[in-house]
């Protein structure tokens, strides 16, 4: 990597944080981001044989020690963030130095293999049962309230004298339907949200996303 940030030093001037900024992106291939870096900085990155040649060299070192395309962003991310537990442990002083270890315990459970897909279909089908079934008694009773006060509205057209035309349109129209959406919908709203906000502040939500990369990487969701 410092070959090839040495070379966009010399042959473009450039300072030594942004050359290797841009040597990260020119191994990383991603057309799209050279393209405006070119641009930005004024620079001809894609058909220039020097950095090709010093491109394919780091390459090479990079497979050599098991990094290639598919796990090279990983590679990067996983670098930074050692690094920087690096400077945090140079820097800070913690009072309990084991603070961590009951949601390291829980992570190796949550996040494992073995069990973290079998935890997580477990959780989540219990809200949806949850969902499911506890809305249909509040669904029930809100369509029970607004069946009756249906009834009491034709009522009150009729003794206003409403046209026909214009109560049907308003009350079996309009108003049927609003209540009808919000009897079917606002209960398993009221439901599945606040579990879901749970589980949010539980910190579980992060730890699904983590069981679940693999899948969606093999789905092309992420790059």
């Amino acid at each position: 990597m410092s070959k090839l940030s040495h070379t966009l030093q010399n042959e473009f001037s450039l300072s030594a944080d942004l050359s290797r900024w841009i040597s990260l992106k020119i191994i990383d291939g991603e057309e799209t981001i050279l393209q405006s870096i070119e641009e930005n900085v004024g620079i001809d990155l894609l058909n220039n044989e020097a950095l090709e040649d010093r491109k394919d060299i780091v390459r090479l070192e990079l497979h050599k020690n098991n990094i290639f395309e598919n796990n090279f962003k990983d590679s990067i991310v996983s670098s930074i963030m050692h690094q920087s537990e690096t400077i945090c442990g140079k820097v800070c002083t913690l009072e309990d130095e084991n603070y961590s270890n009951r949601d390291r315990k829980i992570d190796k459970i949550l996040t494992s293999k073995k069990f973290g897909i079998p935890i997580m279909i477990l959780f989540l089908g219990i809200i949806f049962w949850l969902t499911i079934v506890g809305a249909n008694y509040p669904s029930q009773a809100l369509f029970a309230m607004f069946a009756w006060l249906q009834e009491k509205l034709f009522l009150a057209a009729d003794f206003l004298h409403c046209p026909e035309w214009l109560s049907s349109m308003l009350i079996s129209g309009v108003y049927q339907t609003l209540t009808w959406i919000v009897s079917v919908m606002l209960p398993p709203m009221a439901i599945f949200f606040p579990l879901f906000t749970i589980l949010e502040d539980l910190g579980y939500l992060p730890r699904i996303a983590f069981n679940m990369d693999g899948f969606f990487k093999k789905c092309c969701c992420t790059r």
